[in-house]
């Protein structure tokens, strides 16, 4: 190392925030069963952290490295937080580790080792260790499995086992276990998979990624078919005497694991075909996930595998919902039936605006028990307990709050939300408003019989002065006889008859027979039919407009309210009546048995009496709002209904209530088992079901047993004379650093603390280590470079390289001085597979048989030792004679909690800063509510130190105004986000944390590009994260956001407050932010911190 290197502070050193000094005292600090302190400080922290990572070392060196790695720890070095969590802390966490990452041992094809794979995952996160799994190797669903006798459920299946496992077991350290599941996407489940997350309270414990091929991407880019595959095992082929060279039917791939099976001198394995689509539509499966949720992830396997520094002996592989065919879906076509939408692309219809399905339209997804969702205003769904509807949170002045929840936990008393069609347009369809009249009248007073339908109008008696009373009738008899009259008839057609001594007349005809039989009625069934409801906009009016002329009432007063109300003894045909009335945006209530099933006795017609079956009576009512848009877009023919209705209206004083389009939890019960679909809808993910929202519904590459000790560099500590022309990065200074970190890390290994026996035989005999870097953004910043600029990108590769070569040096010294990694020393013997991935071992002489020595393997036929050795070729020669301390070097973790407490948030890993001031939301003991404390970007706060003390971001002010190289993270282009990982990868040996923030309304189709792009560019993986309002759970919080949210409180007088969410706010005896103070009340977690 180079001990002339300076080593005093570059600036003064800046306080801590509040909010990184809070992290550390509730994640790093040191402390009793009791509680009380043992690290007193941050430096007691980095003390307690040196001296025990220099205890491993031989007596005589103990006091010097001591100090070097308390020197590095207090001028850049940060391990991760295992590490400064539980080095040296024994005495108090004695069953801890500090490791980071873990990967499973591979999960094999078997119920003993998946249920022993758990447990091992369960012992793992107790450590506190993250833990990785590939559930690819599990046969997919349908399969036969001789040993039951029956057919598995599929991988996701037992995915939920381990899921499960993982949120009830609360990892050490303060940090709950973290879980990383892969999948192959050649697997015939892979679709599941990848739908997986549209389900929120499924594998919410885990992170999802899928293994990507060099195959699949060029599948895509040719738009050919692709083929889904599972292994055959050798026993499978032996009885069934399977042709394993017919290419219709078997394929051979890679596979993680040999045995059981039949794999060629390639080590493929052979595999059954199961079906057998366009890779394309995988490829959209995958994008509309990704766009929408943020997952699965997308690691480049064969990239990964090929970039291996370990190539020669590892394959490294880890780091639904649904709705009924018989449900309702609101298209631009109009009302269509799921049943009607299955393998078809449609506009969905989501309150009143088109959104547009992906191309497979509803797919089934399995037969499944479902339950049904019914409200107390009547509107029912059929579905899955998993598939998530939209809950109602809270209510303000002007909004409603809703969350995605399953059915299956849903309340009795929760509010769901329904939708409000207010806006939507007219849609097309059968009928226009006069024949859709004539069918309402129908369904409500008429009968239709084998030869023709009779409509009926009973008009009242006569006033004892004479005076008619009957003009209502007499204008629905006029409109109805206008409508029938453009239906065809015969001759004989007169029009409406009176029959005598009963005050009724009726209109006979087969027209309106034919017109019912057309929209699916038929003798004894004049209910409203799946035709019907399919109808055009102008259709449901009329047809409304006559239904409630004919059976429809007004009531109410001016004290009690008013209301419009039908009464029916067919539940179904009242509960179809408010599913379309709820699509002209009308919402209503359904009341059951008003009048409950009796009998009474009446006259026989023959003079006599007779007992009659009476059914039960229900209502419909429409109120509020809703009495108004019934006016408006259906109203009454009948002029006596729709005189009452204006008369109650005008001389209504109070304000009609608004309608919030949201019903009362009732029940939800089991129904029965049913086949069951989902669908896409990129972008909002959501669908109008029966009228309800309904949901649509980077990481650490290890082998088996595989782990991994990471940490980070703070390049921030590096800079000379920041903002200034002459800003300079002190390379040297910054290689002691890394050299001093990078014994540090491997004396790691020998204080593991892993649970299981495979995993410290992995760590120990290759020792791998996970350096990287963080605070590349602020660097960029305090140096002048606008992040994604070519000087930046330039510099990221830079600072990368030499934090690689200087790693690869004390790999050598540390080997020299205490030996290489045992694996550097192994015998490896040389086969097909081998000479396949590296061709030049033939030109250098090797043959199927010969042995070798990994650490020739190692460093002359790793690709990324072969670019180490275009700079440092003797170095290379070196480790090749000798072997490396360890096998890998760099990896750039995800930072986000040591970024933002140790490096006083320092931007995370190669990132640009999330924000330059923005809120984030703390717990302090004995506060009843969430602190909102500000955080301020490490750049900003030195710059305000070093040259503005007045600077603040979005300041229009010249005395404040920040220069325009301050960039956060929403102004970087998604292509410079690649590019920037693109620089990084040339030199970090293991993986990339790194997301790609995309804008909200990013296009879906450029979208798509930045994964090809990001192939194009050699990256081992690539992950995005686009703001979803619909599926975000926000953690930080811009200052603006607040600025620009309401909140609304009610006292306990009645009187209503609104805040906005930044204002204080006192409240029992304390100061609150309104945000944090009304989310407190509202999920009932004031006073309970």
């Amino acid at each position: 190392m180079n001990a002339k290197a300076k080593v005093e502070p570059l600036i003064t050193p800046l306080p801590m925030q509040a909010a990184s000094q809070d992290i550390w005292h509730t994640k790093y600090q040191l402390k009793t069963k009791t509680g009380a302190a043992v690290d007193t400080d941050i430096d007691s922290t980095y003390e307690r952290v040196a001296r025990a990572l220099s205890q491993v070392e031989e007596e005589a060196k103990r006091d010097s490295v001591y100090q070097d790695f308390k020197w590095a720890l207090k001028h850049g070095v940060i391990p991760a937080g295992r590490i400064m969590s539980n080095a040296g802390a024994g005495e108090h966490k004695p069953a801890t580790s500090t490791i980071n990452c873990t990967v499973s041992g591979t999960v094999f094809d078997s119920m003993d080792d998946i249920l022993l794979k758990n447990h091992e995952a369960g012992l793992t996160l107790k450590a506190g260790c993250g833990i990785g799994y590939e559930f690819s190797t599990l046969r997919p669903k349908g399969a036969y499995v001789a040993g039951a006798g029956a057919t598995t459920s599929g991988p996701l299946s037992f995915m939920d086992i381990f899921d499960k496992m993982c949120f009830t077991v609360s990892s050490a350290g303060g940090r709950r276990g973290a879980q990383m599941a892969t999948f192959d996407v050649h697997h015939p489940d892979v679709l599941d998979f990848v739908r997986a997350k549209r389900e929120d309270a499924r594998l919410r414990q885990f992170n999802l990624s899928l293994l990507i091929t060099e195959d699949f991407i060029n599948a895509v880019r040719n738009d050919t078919d692709w083929r889904l595959s599972f292994p055959v095992t050798a026993e499978e082929v032996a009885e069934d005497k399977l042709d394993l060279s017919d290419t219709t039917k078997f394929v051979y791939r890679s596979f993680p694991v040999k045995t059981g099976y039949i794999s060629n001198k390639e080590g493929l394995v052979a595999c059954r075909i199961y079906t057998t689509v366009k890779a394309k539509f995988i490829w959209d499966s995958i994008m509309t996930s990704t766009y929408d949720f943020a997952e699965p992830g997308f690691i480049l396997i064969d990239k990964v595998n090929e970039m291996n520094n370990n190539w020669f002996c590892e394959n490294i592989r880890a780091t639904n919902p649904c709705v009924t065919a018989d449900t309702w879906i609101q298209t631009d076509e109009g009302p269509r039936q799921v049943a009607e939408l299955i393998g078809r692309p449609f506009t969905a219809i989501v309150d009143g605006q088109p959104h547009k399905t992906s191309p497979e339209g509803f797919f089934h997804t399995a037969d499944k028990l479902t339950v049904t969702l019914q409200t107390s205003e009547g509107y029912a769904l059929q579905l899955t307990t998993d598939h998530r509807v939209r809950r109602v949170t809270a209510f303000t002045r002007y909004r409603t709050e809703t969350e995605w929840c399953a059915a299956g936990e849903l309340k009795q008393g929760d509010r769901v939300l329904l939708q409000d069609h207010r806006q939507l347009e007219d849609w097309d369809g059968a009928l226009n408003e006069e024949q859709g009249y004539l069918l309402g009248l129908l369904v409500g007073d008429g009968t239709l019989k084998k030869d023709k339908a009779v409509l009926s109008v009973w008009k009242p008696a006569m006033a004892v002065n004479g005076t008619s009373i009957h003009i209502g009738a007499d204008a629905v008899m006029r409109a109805a006889e206008t409508a029938a009259h453009n239906l065809p008839h015969r001759a004989d057609f007169n029009g409406w008859q009176e029959i005598s001594g009963r005050n009724e007349f009726r209109l006979s005809t087969a027209a309106i027979k034919n017109l019912a039989e057309n929209m699916g009625m038929s003798h004894g069934n004049k209910r409203i039919t799946p035709e019907l409801e399919r109808s055009s906009a102008a259709g449901y009016r009329g047809f409304l407009r006559g239904f409630f002329d004919a059976d429809g009432s007004v009531q109410g007063s001016h004290q009690k309210g008013i209301s419009i109300r039908l009464a029916q003894s067919d539940l179904p045909t009242l509960k179809a009546t408010q599913r379309m009335l709820l699509r002209l945006g009308i919402a209503s209530s359904i009341y059951k048995d008003r009048r409950t099933q009796d009998t009474a006795t009446l006259p026989d017609g023959k003079g006599g009496q007779k007992d009659y079956a009476i059914k039960p009576q229900h209502e419909l009512v429409i109120s509020g709002e809703n009495i108004t848009r019934f006016a408006t877009t259906v109203g009454f023919i009948d002029t006596d209904k729709q005189s009452r209705l204006e008369q109650l209206m005008s001389g209504y004083k109070r304000e009609l209530n608004r309608e919030r389009f949201v019903a009362r939890v009732l029940t939800v019960e089991p129904a029965d088992i049913k086949p069951v679909y989902d669908v896409q809808v990129p972008g909002i993910n959501t669908f109008d079901a029966n009228g309800l929202h309904a949901h649509n519904c980077g990481e650490q590459p290890l082998p088996p047993y595989g782990s991994c000790l990471l940490g980070s560099v703070n390049l921030t500590k590096f800079v000379e004379r920041p903002f200034t022309e002459k800003a300079t990065f002190n390379f040297e200074k910054y290689k002691k650093a890394v050299a001093i970190f990078t014994r540090m890390l491997d004396n790691v290994v020998e204080i593991n603390g892993l649970p299981l026996i495979g995993q410290r035989n992995e760590i120990n005999a290759k020792r791998r280590h996970g350096m990287g870097i963080l605070g590349l953004g602020s660097t960029l910043t305090m140096m002048k470079m606008a992040y994604g600029s070519e000087e930046s990108i330039e510099f990221t590769e830079k600072v990368n390289r030499e934090m690689a070569l200087e790693g690869w040096r004390q790999g050598l010294a540390l080997s020299e001085e205490k030996g290489p990694a045992p694996i550097m020393d192994e015998t490896f013997v040389v086969n097909e597979e081998m000479l396949s991935k590296r061709p030049e071992m033939k030109k250098d002489g090797y043959k199927v048989g010969d042995e070798i020595k990994g650490r020739i393997l190692h460093a002359r036929y790793s690709r990324y030792m072969q670019k180490v050795a275009e700079f440092e070729p003797e170095l290379i020669n070196e480790l090749a004679e000798k072997g490396a301390r360890f096998t890998h070097h760099t990896s750039i973790a995800p930072t986000g909690t040591i970024s933002l407490s140790l490096a006083n948030n320092a931007s995370n890993g190669i990132e640009p800063s999330f924000a330059h001031h923005y809120a984030r939301n703390i717990i302090r003991e004995g506060k009843k509510t969430k602190e909102k404390v500000d955080v301020f970007s490490y750049e900003l706060l030195a710059y305000r130190h070093l040259v503005n003390q007045k600077a603040m971001p979005f300041s229009q002010e010249e005395e404040s105004k920040l220069p325009e190289y301050f960039i956060s993270a929403d102004e970087v282009t998604p292509k410079q986000h690649v590019d920037i990982q693109a620089a990084a990868q040339i030199w970090v040996d293991s993986s990339i944390s790194k997301t790609a923030n995309i804008p909200t309304e990013f296009p879906y189709d450029e979208f798509k590009n930045i994964y090809m792009y990001a192939y194009e560019k050699g990256l081992k993986g690539c992950t995005t994260f686009r703001f979803n309002p619909e599926a975000f759970q926000g953690v930080l919080v811009k200052e603006s956001d607040l600025e620009n949210t309401s909140y609304e409180f009610t006292l306990e007088d009645g009187t209503k407050v609104l805040a906005k969410g930044n204002e204080e706010i006192e409240y029992d005896g304390e100061m609150h932010s309104a945000a944090n103070l009304f989310d407190a009340l509202k999920e009932g977690t004031y006073g309970k911190y």
